[in-house]
């Protein structure tokens, strides 16, 4: 580091009016070392505090009485001399050898005066602000809770507005599911009655028709009685070949009948099942997706809220 010819001293600003402009003086002629210059404090005279700035080559602690033969030999070796009063209570005096400076009480009973005010408006400021950020969070803190009530009033409500509408739809499908089985039993009741009276109809003609049958078999048995000796065991075997086929027939005929009728009741029951089974899914699925869609209405809201 080369010594630099502008110095400036930064523990004097009592006004805090920021650094000053820098003072130049000239490089001592005849160093050679290029160390950097120091200020070497002074002991108190009276009521004042110098320090004394150097050279590389450091100078030693003086006394008034030091001060006055350094004044002598500045006079005797007629180096001149200049002293600036750069405030009240600081005076600076320099020449090519050396610089002086003189503090007196004026600048630090000041520089006191200036930094009780500066820590009282610190303080008030201080003050007035944590003043201000508390009631800011006191404002803050009773809008959370608010919103945090109505939040919760307002899903509380969504959720009492929810349940009623399970409630009710719960409710409604039960009544209209047991509307319906009831409906269901009524029209099995009345299909299995039509079923019982077109059987007992069915069996009453044929009971008429086997009683027509049976007078005519004994009309045609007296009609042909001459006959009975000579082709009795021939009729009697056409005849009983003609009852057992007749019956076998009748029989066959009367279970197709009733297999045709069972089958065609069973599939018209079976088809106004699966109506009514569509019908009630359908009702079902239509009152599942209103539910859906008014849930998936009422959560954005909820969420919103």
């Amino acid at each position: 580091m080369y010594p630099n010819p502008l110095i400036y001293c930064t523990c004097w600003d009592p006004w805090n009016s920021g650094p000053r402009k820098l003072i130049k003086t000239p490089q001592p002629p005849g160093k050679t070392s290029v160390g950097r210059s120091k200020l070497t404090p002074l002991t108190p005279a009276s009521k004042e505090h110098n320090y004394l700035q150097s050279q590389p080559t450091a100078k030693p602690v003086t006394t008034p009485k030091v001060k006055a033969q350094l004044g002598k030999q500045e006079e005797s070796s007629k180096s001149p001399s200049e002293v600036i009063n750069v405030s009240p209570g600081y005076q600076l005096v320099r020449n090519r050898e050396q610089i002086l400076v003189t503090l007196g009480d004026e600048m630090f009973n000041r520089k006191k005066k200036v930094e009780f005010d500066i820590l009282d408006t610190v303080r008030f400021s201080r003050t007035g602000i944590i003043s201000d950020l508390e009631e800011q969070i006191s404002q803050l803190t009773a809008i959370i809770e608010q919103m945090n009530r109505d939040h919760q009033s307002a899903q509380k409500l969504l959720s009492n507005e929810m349940d009623l509408r399970c409630a009710e739809m719960k409710q409604n499908y039960e009544n209209m599911n047991r509307e319906l089985s009831k409906a269901h039993k009524l029209e099995l009741g009345e299909l299995e009655n039509k079923y019982k009276e077109a059987l007992k109809a069915e069996k009453s003609a044929a009971q008429e028709k086997l009683e027509e049958l049976g007078k005519e078999y004994k009309y045609l048995k007296n009609m042909f009685h001459m006959y009975q000796d000579s082709i009795y065991d021939k009729m009697e075997d056409t005849w009983t070949k003609r009852k057992a086929e007749w019956e076998k027939d009748e029989k066959l005929e009367r279970e197709k009948i009733l297999l045709q009728q069972k089958h065609r009741i069973a599939k018209k029951f079976e088809i106004e099942s699966e109506e009514e089974k569509r019908k009630i899914n359908a009702s079902y699925c239509a009152v599942f997706e209103n539910f859906i869609r008014e849930k998936e209405v009422t959560q954005p809201k909820a969420r919103q809220c």
